[in-house]
């Protein structure tokens, strides 16, 4: 840049300073009185004045003044007048903006811990007590609590945040989104009523202001929150927890603004500095967590059973239900149960059989049987919207975003056509703009259009949506989970946002509408993403007494992804997958790094590729890099996005940095390190 050129030549120097916050701590007004209501016998007071009196005679420390006009239905001028005449003292007093404060969470105690959990959770105080009582030896401080989908490995968080909280310091528990984790927020604010604060970037100024104070004054003692939970001051960190690590939500790279940081190393980093104890907590950990792990880089806790709950309550629900239980006694007071069946249905056969509607036989039957027995399903469908794509039939011209160049999707709600990139919107045709046929075809299924079929061959189903759609304003994930559990609807129909932190007893069926999205996508991660995500989902089966199943639909059943998922097989993949990723080089036996390069004319973004992968060629020559390799430059898989062209130079080597130091690179240029997709 010029500022940079400038720089360079010494006529100017930068400095960086930090702009004063521009929130400021919220005041509420007060009022006391400041005589004694028997001495106000005679006076004459209006009725509304009256009541005040009478108010603020049963609290003599005062009442917020919101109060006063809530319980008395006086006003402001009412409150005046009586300050005016030497009766009330109105006041002001300093608040936090608290996005929990209008939450009731009733207490609850400690569970009793089975075998698997009492060992898991042993090791875990081991080190907890190690990192605090000895600030020499920094040796073990990290573990993977590896558990299969409903294992108890909340419960371990929460004993390891109870332990750090009675050693006298803090803990922070992260979350891919915290849209997604409403019940795991009401169990950690239930075990630690009053000392928990959530942090996101959805927060308002005032309340990322007022977490800020109140984890520098020692008032916070549990901070739940997304990636950047991270960078609260708390005084004395003793525990960080990643639930779900494996989530790819925990990098923070483009588009959004710098800096760009994986949460994983950066967590592993404060750590080791604060001298605490890092927890990374999932049922399909990433594959270089797993690999740290088996490398003794990472203490490895595996939690193999799923808990459906303690012995005597799961036998009181059997017996109220009039069902035989199946499942097994667990080491301590729990009932443990094996992992839902999983069914995978070949939609080639299906066709081959006449059935061209989106639901398979067998989901159809599963379906109507959770109906009837008044039990509950979730519908994973990974795309969101009513039609994928829509397309002229008579020339075949595809309506795309103007400024991505991707497909539009069209959405019932509004009629309108939506580009899930950029976020531009516009009308449907009713002709087409090449040709002017009337002959508009919508086409590929989203998550609308399961709902519609759903009506459709189940007329009394009831069905509610999550998707991005439905959960556009605040707090609408909460009230959406809240009428599923309360058995407001039969069907859950979802995107992957589903697939992330429920625990929802009633439903036993889990069905994946479309297992196929995504495992063609040229991301070396494609196939581990797949796997994740049906594994996750299906986990959301069987969680209660009544057991479950999982019904997988797909195109490709011989694909790895499907077919270890579908045998709850995470081992079996990480196997497959390692052979895999060493043959090519892949992580984690070699990092990868990303040069994105990003320009509005397409000719400069390939010049300037082209420019980039020069210059990293001739610096790999010169400082005798033989293990490092480039991949490109080429178009980006998302070729255009918001108006911007996109190519990328990969870069593969044990150690990227030597190669990246010091590399001048123009504006519009980012690099990320330790890539996550490469679309």
């Amino acid at each position: 840049s010029a500022l940079r050129a400038l720089e360079d030549a010494g006529t100017i120097q930068q400095e960086a300073s930090l702009a004063p916050p521009s929130a400021r701590p919220k005041a509420v007004r007060t009022a006391t009185l400041l005589v004694a209501e028997e001495d106000l016998v005679g006076w004459r007071l209006s009725p509304s004045q009256r009541r005040i009196v009478k108010l603020l005679a049963r609290f003599p420390q005062g009442l917020d003044a919101s109060v006063v006009y809530d319980e008395t239905g006086a006003n402001a001028s009412t409150l005046k007048a009586l300050e005016d005449r030497g009766l009330v003292a109105r006041g002001s007093r300093s608040v936090y903006r608290d996005s929990l404060a209008d939450h009731d969470f009733i207490p609850t105690e400690q569970l009793e811990l089975t075998g698997d959990q009492q060992r898991v959770w042993n090791s875990i105080r081991e080190g907890l007590d190690h990192q605090h009582t000895d600030a020499k030896d920094n040796s073990g401080f990290a573990y993977l609590l590896h558990g299969v989908t409903g294992s108890g490995k909340t419960e371990i968080y929460l004993r390891a945040i109870d332990h750090v909280l009675k050693q006298g310091r803090q803990a922070i528990f992260l979350v891919p989104e915290i849209a997604l984790t409403p019940q795991t927020i009401q169990r950690v604010a239930a075990r630690f009523p009053d000392q928990v604060a959530i942090v996101h970037g959805s927060l308002s100024t005032g309340e990322r202001y007022d977490n800020w104070r109140r984890a520098r004054k020692s008032e916070i003692q549990v901070v739940v929150g997304t990636r950047s939970a991270l960078f609260t001051p708390l005084p004395d960190i003793g525990l960080i927890i990643l639930d779900e690590e494996h989530d790819h939500s925990y990098k923070h790279a483009p588009p959004f603004n710098p800096p760009y940081y994986d949460a994983r190393m950066v967590a592993e980093q404060i750590a080791r500095t604060n001298h605490a104890t890092l927890l990374l907590g999932s049922a399909t950990p990433a594959m270089e967590t797993f690999y740290r792990a088996q490398h003794q880089e990472l203490g490895y806790l595996h939690l193999p059973n799923r808990i459906i709950g303690h012995r005597n309550r799961v036998e009181m629900q059997a017996e109220r239900i009039g069902k035989v239980t199946v499942y097994k006694p667990g080491e301590g007071a729990a009932m443990t149960a094996d992992l839902p069946p999983v069914e995978v249905v070949d939609m080639r056969e299906e066709l081959k059989r006449g059935n061209r509607g989106m639901f398979s036989q067998a989901l159809h039957e599963a379906l109507k049987q959770v109906v009837e027995n008044h039990q509950q399903a979730i519908l994973l469908l990974n795309r969101r919207g009513t039609a994928s794509y829509v397309f002229c039939r008579d020339c075949g011209y595809k309506v795309e975003c103007p400024r991505c160049d991707t497909s539009m999707t069209y959405h019932r709600v509004d009629e309108m056509l939506h580009c899930h990139r950029c976020g531009y919107q516009q009308m449907s045709p009713t002709r087409c703009p090449e040709c002017g046929s009337d002959r508009i075809r919508y086409f590929g299924a989203g998550t609308q259009q399961v709902e519609d079929e759903l009506k459709r061959v189940l007329p009394d189903v009831r069905v509610i949506r999550w998707d991005a759609d439905t959960v556009m304003q605040p707090d609408m994930h909460e009230e959406i989970l809240a009428r599923f559990v309360q058995q407001q609807a039969d069907v859950l129909v979802g995107t992957q946002m589903i697939a992330k932190g429920l625990d929802l007893p009633l439903v036993t069926l889990v069905g994946v509408v479309s297992a196929d999205p995504g495992l063609a996508l040229p991301d070396f991660r494609a196939d581990e993403r797949a796997f994740q995500l049906l594994t996750q989902v299906a986990g959301r089966a069987g969680r209660g007494i009544l057991g479950g199943q999982v019904i997988i639909q797909t195109y490709q059943p011989e694909h790895p992804s499907i077919a270890h998922a579908s045998q709850h097989d995470y081992t079996g993949f990480y196997a497959h997958e390692l052979l895999n990723r060493r043959e090519l080089g892949y992580p984690p036996f070699r990092r990868m790094a990303r040069i994105l390069v990003q320009s509005t004319h397409p000719v400069n973004v390939q010049r300037e590729a082209e420019r980039v992968a020069d210059t990293l060629r001739h610096r790999i020559s010169q400082m005798k890099l033989t293990d490092t390799t480039l991949i490109g430059p080429a178009p980006c898989f998302y070729g255009r996005i918001d108006r911007n062209y996109r190519w990328h130079v990969l870069i593969r080597s044990q150690d990227p940095t030597p190669l990246l130091q010091g590399l001048q690179l123009r504006s519009g240029i980012y690099v990320d390190l330790d890539v996550q997709d490469v679309l």
